[in-house]
C-alpha cells in the first residue's frame, strides 16, 4: 500500500529497514482470509498449492502473523504521550550473553530491528531518540544502564506499554541485572537453551496479549459463559507431564496454574511452567492463582511475599489473575491498580474461601460482597464449606439475592457440596481422573458434572432448526452441531425445508424447541410467529434468528426474533475498509433479507448507500427505508449523476451465486472490497472478477461462519468454537 511504501522510504532512508516485504506478502496470500475460497485467496493466489487444513494451521499455529497478532505498528502514534498498546513499539531487554538470541526473537517485531545501544553509541542519545520515535519501530537493547539515567529515554520508556525483560532460564544474568531490568520492564519472558523456535511463539504470544485492550462486559460473560469450565493443575512440575497436558484440556475452557502447589516458586521458574503450559494446551487461556493455606492452598500466609509472586501473572500475560479478598484493602487495591494501569487485558477474580466455617446466608452475601471489591474485579469467586447437602443452594442463593454486575463462581468445599458445582453456571473449577489429586475437597470432572445436570433435567435436551427452501446443501447443521458436540451439550441441530410457513410454525411450538436460523424465503414470514423482536431486527426488517427466552417471574416461554447476519457482513468488511475520503460508497446488489442486513451493516460502518436491484421499485423502497440512493443502472454515468463518484467503494451481491452476476470493469479499477454473500458456488463469477482485478474480498462462507458464531452464542450463552464451526463450513464449501 501507499502508506507502507512511504513507511519503507522513511525507513530506508534512516538506514533502519523496519518493514518485512516478505513476510507481509506471505501473510496477505496466506491468512485467515485465504480460507475464503477453497480455491482462491484475496491476492489471486492458487489455493491448491496448500490444503485448507495447511491454511488453517497457519493461521492458528502464529506462524508470526503480524497482524493477527498485532506486531504492525503504526508510527503517527510515537510521539503520544499515552501511547495506543495497538501501535506502540515493542523493546526487549537482555544481558550481553542473550545477544544472538535477543536479535533472532526481535526479527519477529521488524525484520531489520533496532539495535538501541548501537544506534546511542553512534548517535548520541538525543539524536538516537528522535530516530527512533521517528521510525517506530520494535528494538532490542543489552542492559545499556544510560539509556535509563538520560531523562529523555528515561522518560520514554516509562510510557512504553510493552517492554520486555528476556532471561535465559539455564544461564541467568545477575541477580542485580534482573531486578534492574524487572524494575524497568513490564513484562518478563524466559526461554530455555536449544528452544529458540518455542521462544519465539512463546513471545508472539505475549506480545498479542499485551497489545489487547480490556475485554467487555459482554466479552467476559461469554469466556465465563455457561457451562464452561477451568481445570486446577495439581502438578508440582509440568514438565514430566508433556505428553498429559494435551490430553487434560478436553472439556476444559481454560487451566488453572496453581502457582502454590508448585514445587520450585521462583518466578523465573513459574513463568517457564506458564509458557510451557501454554504451548502444550493449544493456547488456552491461564488463570494464575497462588492460593495460601488459610484459603485452602498451599502459600504461606503472608500477604507480601503472596502479592509479589501474584505480580508475575501479570508480568507473564495471563488471562485471567485471582486475587484473595481476605487480605487488607492496601494489598488488594495495589495489585489491582497495577494490573488495570498496564495489564489492561487480564481479567481479575476476586475470591473468598472459607474453611471449617458454616455460614449462613447474610454472611455470604457479605462475602460476595468483599470480592467485588467496589467494583474494582471483572468476576467473583466465593467457596464456602458444607456440612449438610442444603449449604450448596444457600451459597447460590446468597449469589442470586447478591443482585451481582459481573459473573460469579459459588461453590462449597467438602463431598457434601459436589451439588454447588453441578448447580454453577460458569467457570466452574473441575479436576481430570489423570491429574494426581484433586485441588479442592469436593471437585469433580467436567464429564461428572455435565452428566449430572442432564440426570437433574438442569441441562435439557433442545433441538435446533434451520428454517428455509431449499437448504439441503446448507453447512449450518454441520457447524452448529460441530459446536454443541465441542461442548458436550445435548443439542442436534436439523434442517426444516418448506417453502410454506406451516411446518414451521409448528416446529416453533414444540417443548424442545431451543432456536432456529432462518433463511430465505422466511426471514420475514417468520416474524409473525415471534412474541418479540429486537430493535435490529426490527429496524433491518429481517429476521435469521430465533432464540427461546423465559420470562424470569413465571417461567413463560417467549419466541425472540434476532439479526445476526448484518454482522456476518459488517465484521469481515470493517477489517479490510480503510475511509480514504470524506464520503464513502457501498452499493448493494439485491432487494431480499441479506440486502437489508447489508444495507444496515454499511450504515452502521459509516458509509454511504447505493442500492440496485432488477426491479427498480423493489430498490427504491430498500434506499428509502435506510436513507439510501437507488440507481436503474449498473454504469459510472449512472453513479456519477446520483452520487458524483463513479465507483462504490465496497460491493455487496445478494444474489444467488448461480446467477452469474458480475461488475461493469470500470467499477473495479479502484480496487473496491467485493463481498459475496453466496457460499455455493464457492468460486462465483463475481468471485472471479474481483481476483482477477486484485480486489479485496470477502467470500459468503465467512459470512455464514460469522453470523452463525453469533447464533451460537445467543444460543448457549457462551464462546462459540471457531476454528470448529469455521471448519466444518469450509469443508462443505469445497
Amino acid at each position: 500500500t501507499l502508506a507502507k511504501m512511504k513507511l519503507l522510504k522513511t525507513a530506508l532512508h534512516l538506514t533502519f529497514l523496519l518493514i518485512e516485504p516478505y513476510r507481509i506478502l506471505s501473510l496477505l496470500n496466506i491468512s485467515h482470509t485465504a480460507l475464503q475460497s477453497p480455491r482462491i485467496n484475496s491476492k489471486g493466489t492458487k489455493i491448491d498449492e496448500y490444503s485448507k487444513n495447511d491454511a488453517l494451521k497457519v493461521d492458528a499455529s502464529i506462524k508470526y502473523n503480524k497482524i493477527e497478532m498485532g506486531l504492525s505498528i503504526n508510527p503517527r502514534n510515537i510521539f503520544a504521550k499515552e501511547l495506543d498498546r495497538n501501535s506502540a513499539p515493542v523493546i526487549l531487554f537482555g544481558s550481553k550473553c542473550i545477544k544472538n538470541e535477543m536479535e533472532k526473537m526481535a526479527q519477529i517485531l521488524a525484520e531489520n530491528y533496532i539495535d538501541l545501544n548501537d544506534l546511542i553509541e553512534s548517535k548520541g542519545a538525543e539524536e538516537a531518540l528522535i530516530i527512533f520515535k521517528k521510525s517506530g519501530g520494535g528494538a532490542i537493547s543489552i542492559l545499556h544502564k544510560n539509556i535509563f539515567k538520560h531523562k529523555n529515554w528515561a522518560a520514554f520508556l516509562k510510557n512504553l506499554p510493552i517492554t520486555i525483560h528476556i532471561v535465559n532460564f539455564n544461564n541467568p544474568s545477575k541477580e542485580s541485572e534482573r531486578k534492574f531490568l524487572n524494575g524497568k520492564c513490564k513484562y518478563t519472558l524466559v526461554f530455555e537453551e536449544k528452544m529458540l523456535d518455542e521462544a519465539k511463539l512463546d513471545l508472539t504470544h505475549l506480545v498479542k496479549r499485551a497489545r489487547k485492550p480490556h475485554p467487555s462486559k459482554e466479552d467476559i460473560k461469554l469466556d465465563m459463559g455457561e457451562n464452561t469450565f477451568f481445570l486446577s493443575l495439581t502438578f508440582p512440575e509440568l514438565k514430566p507431564h508433556s505428553e498429559l497436558l494435551s490430553k487434560l484440556v478436553q472439556g476444559s475452557d481454560a487451566m488453572e496454574l496453581r502457582v502454590d502447589l508448585l514445587g520450585d516458586r521462583d518466578p523465573y521458574n513459574v513463568l517457564r511452567q506458564m509458557q510451557f503450559l501454554r504451548r502444550k494446551t493449544q493456547n488456552l487461556p491461564i488463570i494464575f492463582t497462588v492460593r495460601s493455606k488459610g484459603q485452602c492452598g498451599n502459600f504461606e500466609d503472608d500477604p507480601e511475599s503472596l502479592f509479589e509472586l501474584v505480580k508475575w501473572g501479570l508480568r507473564g500475560g495471563a488471562e485471567y489473575l485471582d486475587i484473595e479478598m481476605n487480605w487488607e484493602m492496601k494489598y488488594r487495591m495495589k495489585i489491582i491498580n497495577l494490573a488495570k494501569k498496564s495489564y489492561p487485558s487480564t481479567v481479575l477474580i476476586g475470591s473468598y474461601h472459607i474453611v471449617g466455617q458454616k455460614k449462613n446466608i447474610p454472611e455470604i452475601k457479605k462475602l460476595f460482597k468483599r470480592c467485588c471489591n467496589n467494583g474494582k474485579v471483572d468476576a467473583v469467586k466465593v467457596v464456602t464449606t458444607a456440612f449438610e447437602e442444603s449449604d450448596s443452594y444457600k451459597v447460590h442463593l446468597a449469589a442470586e439475592e447478591s443482585n451481582l454486575h459481573v459473573p460469579y463462581i459459588a461453590l462449597c468445599l467438602s463431598p457434601k457440596g459436589v451439588l454447588s458445582r453441578v448447580l454453577n453456571k460458569r467457570f466452574t473449577p473441575v479436576t481430570h481422573q489423570l491429574l494426581p489429586f484433586v485441588a479442592a475437597p469436593g471437585q469433580l470432572t467436567t464429564d461428572q458434572i455435565m452428566n449430572s445436570r442432564k440426570a437433574l433435567n438442569i441441562l435439557t435436551d433442545k433441538k435446533f432448526y434451520i428454517f428455509g427452501f431449499p437448504i439441503s446443501a446448507s453447512p449450518s447443521p454441520n457447524m452448529h452441531n460441530g459446536g454443541f458436540e465441542k461442548f458436550g451439550l445435548p443439542y442436534t441441530f436439523e434442517r426444516c425445508e418448506s417453502e410454506s410457513t406451516e411446518k414451521m410454525e409448528n416446529v416453533l411450538k414444540r417443548d424442545d424447541f431451543g432456536g432456529a436460523s432462518v433463511t430465505i424465503p422466511h426471514k420475514q414470514n417468520v416474524i409473525q410467529f415471534l412474541d418479540e423482536v429486537s430493535e435490529v431486527a426490527s429496524e433491518i426488517g429481517a429476521v435469521n434468528t430465533v432464540i427461546v427466552k423465559h420470562n424470569e417471574k413465571t417461567g413463560k416461554k417467549c419466541l425472540f426474533g434476532e439479526n445476526t447476519d448484518w454482522l456476518g457482513i459488517y465484521r469481515p468488511i470493517k477489517s479490510k475498509f480503510v475511509a480514504k475520503k470524506s464520503k464513502n460508497f457501498a452499493l448493494i446488489v439485491g432487494a431480499g433479507g441479506a440486502a437489508m442486513s447489508g444495507m444496515y451493516a454499511m450504515k452502521k460502518l459509516g458509509l454511504e448507500l447505493l442500492v440496485y436491484n432488477r426491479t427498480a421499485k423493489k430498490a427504491q423502497e430498500l434506499a428509502q427505508r435506510f436513507g439510501g440512493t437507488a440507481i436503474e443502472e449498473l454504469s459510472s454515468d449512472c453513479l456519477m449523476k446520483a452520487v458524483g463518484q463513479e465507483f462504490p467503494d465496497v460491493v455487496i451481491s445478494t444474489v444467488p451465486g448461480s446467477s452469474g452476476f458480475k461488475l461493469p470493469v470500470e467499477f473495479l479499477k479502484h480496487k473496491p472490497i467485493v463481498f459475496d454473500a453466496a457460499y455455493k458456488p464457492a468460486k462465483t463469477a463475481l468471485l472471479e472478477q474481483a481476483v482477477e482485478n486484485e480486489c479485496p474480498f470477502v467470500q459468503g462462507a465467512e459470512m455464514l461462519v460469522e453470523q452463525g458464531i453469533e447464533q451460537f452464542q445467543l444460543w448457549t450463552k457462551r464462546r462459540a468454537p471457531k476454528l470448529v464451526m469455521s471448519e466444518a463450513v469450509y469443508s462443505m464449501v469445497e
